[in-house]
């Protein structure tokens, strides 16, 4: 118990806490031929992060067919899981028949002998008593109720694209290549950091 609240609470003061962005500021060099080796770092960037977007849109596109072709099998599957799913459903109902039927049979024992206890003079009495038993019985009773299956997602081709387009990215280090290329140029980065989210 001791862990479970210690783990609640790291959870809400993580989730209360602030949230920063880093602002990075450029200071370009002052002499001519600085400026000019910035232009070149820039077009170096452009050069970079377009062929980068073609390559995720190359990947995006091939992606969409391979998942196209492979979303038969995956529906294949889904229908294996369905069929296990079912059986474990058929076994559930049974379980949960079976407990409705202890359970309601203890609830009347309970209400009968507990209406006996209510009227007799010795509340020792052994319908006092089988009260007790049989409150117990409901509550353990009460902690073992079957859960039914969680019921699979059926897979959608429009979802099943989305997973696997994740993988395709638009960044290949272009920003972090134009810093370098930057500084080395003479130019200066600095960087700020501000708040966001949760600010005080």
């Amino acid at each position: 118990m001791k862990y479970i609240l210690l783990a609640i609470t790291a959870l809400l003061l993580t989730a209360c806490s602030p949230k920063y962005e880093i602002k990075t500021h450029y200071t370009p060099p002052t002499d001519k031929e600085g400026r000019v080796c910035i232009q070149n770092c820039e077009v170096k960037r452009e050069t970079c992060q377009s062929h980068c977007n073609q390559k995720q849109n190359q990947c995006l596109s091939q992606t969409k067919e391979e998942v196209k072709k492979t979303f038969p099998l995956i529906m294949d599957e889904y229908g294996d899981i369905m069929h296990q799913y079912e059986a474990q459903m058929n076994r559930y109902d049974g379980e949960i028949a079976s407990w409705d039927r202890k359970y309601t049979r203890l609830e009347q024992q309970f209400q009968t002998y507990r209406g006996m206890c209510n009227t007799a003079k010795n509340k020792n009495s052994y319908e006092c008593r089988r009260t007790a038993e049989v409150d117990n019985e409901l509550h353990s009773i009460k902690a073992i109720e079957p859960t039914p299956p969680p019921r699979p997602n059926k897979p959608s081709l429009f979802q099943e694209i989305k997973k696997a387009q994740k993988a395709c990215s638009n960044k290949c280090g272009c920003q972090k290549s134009y810093e370098n290329c930057f500084v080395s140029c003479g130019g200066k980065l600095t960087y700020e950091k501000f708040c966001v989210e949760n600010c005080k």
